[in-house]
């Protein structure tokens, strides 16, 4: 069990971020080729310097593993962001992926949308508890957890449990 009482500091920006972060380090520990992961890594990092939460709700649906490899074809789907290059790349990188990837991706994607259509009131319980699962899925699995430190600049009383806009990727290991 972890202690989550710091994170209760953190804004929504903020612990999406440190689930991006998660994600990075589980890649490392089970020796991926970080070169493959790029471009999930760009969509899932644009949480931190997005308008509309939308944008990245549409394409990190379509980034997570058992979603795209229900189709075979490009052409099967209506992929909304999405490329063809993309979707060629990623169904050939999903094959041989541990399930792990797959479930931390959906964590990821039920974190940022914890707090969709709803203000964030007090320390946004929502997202505290999306992250808490995230966590200890991590710990389960013996992967490394990130340093909470630089997460801690993106408070959780500014922009309304926000917390500004900032560039996530300044953050990753891989990017």
């Amino acid at each position: 069990m972890i202690n989550m009482e710091p994170f209760r500091q953190i804004s929504f920006r903020g612990r999406v971020a440190y689930g991006v972060s998660c994600f990075e380090n589980a890649l490392i520990a089970l020796n991926y080729d970080s070169n493959d992961w790029k471009i999930v890594l760009n969509y899932l990092w644009e949480f931190t310097s997005i308008q509309y939460l939308d944008n990245w709700n549409d394409v990190v649906v379509e980034l997570i593993p058992e979603n795209l490899l229900e189709f075979k074809t490009y052409e099967e789907e209506e992929f909304e962001r999405l490329s063809r290059d993309e979707f060629t790349t990623l169904y050939k990188l999903y094959q041989s992926v541990e399930d792990s990837i797959n479930v931390l991706l959906r964590y990821i994607y039920n974190l940022g949308i914890s707090h969709v259509y709803t203000i964030i009131e007090e320390y946004g319980e929502g997202s505290l508890l999306s992250l808490e699962v995230l966590i200890n899925f991590m710990i389960e699995n013996k992967f490394p957890l990130p340093n909470i430190e630089p997460f801690l600049k993106s408070s959780i009383v500014e922009n309304r449990g926000w917390g500004n806009k900032f560039i996530g990727t300044e953050l990753s290991k891989i990017l």
